[in-house]
């Protein structure tokens, strides 16, 4: 496309915004509401998410050793070596006992020289790991006699980050189709006062995509300008209430408005463009059948 042609089509969309103003203001307030929900469900996923691995960087993997495991050196290095390992522990079987101790309660729980607990090791993985299989290749050394880590805990988050990310995507598919639906109707009604223009450019011999080009990029920006207002309006309250949850706890471990804005940006900026430029498309269709 020539860019005297881009020119054209760009100015005759912005004529058509401010010419239709009400109508444009309405596809605005659409798209900004639909992105306000869709970003903040983002928000909120992308927190938990990371929540979810956070909670599975914390999870240690206890590795007991059989009496005839090779030195510890060279279980270390094993262990070290296997993908998603962050950190290596050895843990003596006196450390053991001393451990055990003060879980119990203090004192002595066995009698000098008849400790009967195995070395060990604890590992620490890295986030977002997958603890199950790094457990399973820890089995798999030679000299590791048991292996244990909350297999139970893993599960059930593994299971609540599938639900979460199912559902989610279930609402955020339903929403699209309410939303679009919405704004079809909404730009239906522009177009429909200017169907006599349209069937005038049809008679004289204009294609359907030059009619169509200016009312996609009008589309394009009203989402574009959409996205804008709930991006601010989304990184400022996220900011806000950020700033409030650190001074009641630091120990909640949020993603910062800086770790997520750029993801967010993006996300609600391809959103607003699909929205603005799929419901012009569908809706001047019809009456491009002259």
């Amino acid at each position: 496309m020539k860019i005297k042609t881009l020119n054209y089509f760009s100015c005759e969309a912005v004529r058509g915004i401010f010419r239709n103003r009400l109508m444009s203001l309405a596809a605005v307030g659409t798209i900004t509401m639909a992105l306000l929900l869709f970003g903040g469900f983002y928000l909120i996923t992308s927190n938990i998410h990371h929540l979810g691995k956070m909670a599975k960087g914390q999870i240690e993997i206890r590795v007991f050793l059989t009496q005839s495991a090779p030195g510890k050196k060279v279980m270390e290095k094993r262990l070290a070596a296997i993908p998603g390992v962050q950190k290596v522990r050895y843990v003596s079987k006196e450390e053991g006992a001393k451990i055990l101790s003060q879980l119990l309660g203090g004192g002595e729980l066995f009698l000098e020289g008849e400790n009967p607990l195995p070395d060990s090791f604890n590992i620490q993985t890295d986030d977002g790991s997958d603890i199950d299989a790094i457990a399973a290749r820890v089995r798999k050394i030679s000299g590791v006699e048991e292996v244990v880590y909350g297999q139970k805990f893993v599960k059930f988050l593994n299971l609540i980050l599938r639900l979460l990310w199912l559902v989610g995507t279930i609402l955020i598919l339903l929403a699209i189709f309410a939303v679009l639906y919405i704004m079809i109707n909404t730009i239906q009604l522009t177009v429909y006062a200017r169907r006599k223009e349209i069937e005038i450019m049809k008679l004289v011999g204009a294609t359907d995509w030059f009619i169509r080009w200016p009312f996609l990029l009008e589309g394009v920006y009203l989402g574009i300008t959409g996205a804008a207002v709930s991006i601010f309006i989304l990184i400022e309250g996220y900011t806000i209430l950020y700033g409030k949850a650190k001074s009641i706890t630091a120990a909640l471990p949020l993603l910062n408005s800086v770790q997520i804005t750029t993801d967010l940006v993006i996300f609600l900026l391809a959103m607003g463009v699909f929205f603005g430029a799929f419901r012009s498309v569908l809706s001047i269709r019809r009456y491009l059948k002259v």
